[in-house]
């Protein structure tokens, strides 16, 4: 259930759209009620869609890699005369009364959105709990966390009911559950993608992002979703870029630097040799490779912070203060915390970004990429509060979004990509880009998995559910 392996089916008459859409559907029969990454499921309206594209399919006339795709769409996002909770109570019944532009293109390339996905209430934390709807449980180990905020779309796509899913990204909240599900996880460049559409948590940070089984399967996605929307000011003026065709370019290697103050300080043992093997890979596709440091890294959550509990208490006080109770507890504590933010320290954290932005662009002048681990540990049990890394309690929240915010704060594209397995759990390796270079992102990625083959899959997903 990839986007490419399916196009290559349809264009070749061994498959259709609407088998694909009823195979996807099947799966989310088998596997949602043990999973439980779905929270609405849109079977009438997907089979429709599949059968359009059957029609334009016969008819040698369809519209792209995505036509008759079957693809899951974060429970945040807008699908119009779709309910839209969330992933709360207070929106449980909510329905929206538009596409979002994301998912309006998705639509326009005859995308099948086969449901909505379970989330982190709100979007507001990193791992897959949810009071109201249900943990999202991790398809390598059900006893282990998903990740969040979009641990539904990850396990969507790790399980292999869908080919590809939209996710949203302010600290990590697509890569984190990408790397703790084992599939490919992209964090496109802030500006990049429109938000309109999409419930806010803090809008100087969201993200939309793509949760994915390859790179040619997120570029088919990325130049689908990505563009300057008028009704969006934060989407920027660029130049379209096709972004599948630019993985068809020959690969002669890459400056890569890897940061490893900071980022190695605090890390599970098992889980920095998984990552030291991810980077000897990068020498043998023909990479340079050398050390590299992010000046001020340490600094950034504190700056990113206040913005983050500013912006989405600002949303949320009307709610927190009509019906408090509606929340989940955690969720709750969470964004009352924005009331004790100081204008001064908001607008201080604000303005400092452009300085970062400049630090780290400086720190990768002579650099491509930059490479650092995703998560400092593979999926922790669920419930989980705490987290012994090298013989020290940690924070089980603090530990997943450590590494992952700092690039949501500079806006740079960022991806999550499988880099093994840490016992029998996957883990993700962590690659950045500079500004808008996320063609050259998905090139490099392209060559890692050219040379060493797909991601393994959990036993629970595409291995045992043959496609039709």
């Amino acid at each position: 259930m990839t986007i490419r392996g399916l196009a290559s089916a349809y264009n070749g008459g061994s498959l259709l759209p609407s088998e694909a859409t009823r195979e996807s559907l099947r799966r989310v029969d088998a596997l949602n009620q043990r999973l439980n990454c779905f929270i609405t499921l849109l079977t009438d309206s997907a089979l429709k869609a599949a059968e359009a594209a059957d029609g334009r399919l016969k008819a040698g006339s369809p519209l792209g890699p995505l036509d008759g795709v079957p693809v899951a769409v974060k429970d945040i996002i807008y699908i119009e005369g779709v309910r839209c909770t969330a992933g709360s109570r207070i929106l449980e019944n909510h329905i929206a009364a538009y596409d979002a532009p994301v998912v309006r293109k998705l639509k326009a390339a005859g995308a099948v959105i086969i449901g909505t996905t379970n989330l982190y209430e709100f979007a507001a934390g990193v791992t897959s709990f949810n009071p109201h709807y249900g943990a999202v449980k991790n398809p390598w180990d059900e006893g282990r966390d998903a990740g969040g905020s979009s641990s539904g779309s990850a396990v969507s796509v790790a399980s292999g009911i869908v080919a590809s899913a939209l996710g949203t990204d302010t600290a990590g909240s697509v890569r984190i559950p990408a790397a703790l599900c084992g599939v490919l996880g992209l964090k496109p460049t802030y500006g990049r993608v429109s938000r309109l559409g999409v419930v806010p948590l803090s809008s100087s940070l969201d993200t939309v992002g793509i949760l994915g089984s390859s790179s040619w399967d997120a570029a088919a996605m990325l130049q689908t979703i990505s563009g300057h929307d008028a009704d969006d000011i934060t989407t920027v003026e660029s130049q379209e870029t096709d972004f599948i065709a630019f993985l068809s370019g020959s690969f002669s290697g890459a400056r890569v630097g890897v940061a490893k103050r900071f980022f190695l300080d605090m890390i599970d043992p098992e889980a920095e040799e998984s990552f030291k093997g991810f980077v000897s890979k990068l020498t043998e596709i023909g990479c340079k490779v050398e050390e590299a440091e992010l000046p001020g890294v340490e600094e950034v959550y504190d700056k990113w912070l206040p913005i983050r509990e500013a912006e989405a208490t600002a949303f949320h006080l009307k709610w927190l203060e009509s019906a408090p109770q509606l929340y989940g507890e955690d969720v709750r504590r969470l964004m009352e915390r924005g009331k004790d933010v100081l204008a001064v320290d908001y607008v201080n954290a604000l303005n400092a970004r452009p300085s970062f932005m400049e630090k780290f662009s400086s720190a990768m002048e002579r650099l491509d990429f930059l490479v650092v681990p995703c998560t400092p540990i593979p999926a922790p049990r669920v419930g989980a509060s705490k987290v012994i890394i090298g013989g020290k309690e940690v924070d089980v929240r603090s530990a997943l979004l450590r590494l992952t915010l700092p690039f949501n704060y500079v806006g740079f594209p960022a991806a999550s990509v499988p880099s093994g397995l840490v016992g029998s759990l996957p883990f993700g390796a962590q690659i950045i880009a500079k500004p808008f270079d996320e063609a050259g992102l998905l090139r490099l990625i392209d060559a890692i998995e050219a040379k060493f083959g797909p991601y393994p899959a959990p036993s629970v997903g595409k291995r045992r559910l043959a496609t039709p």
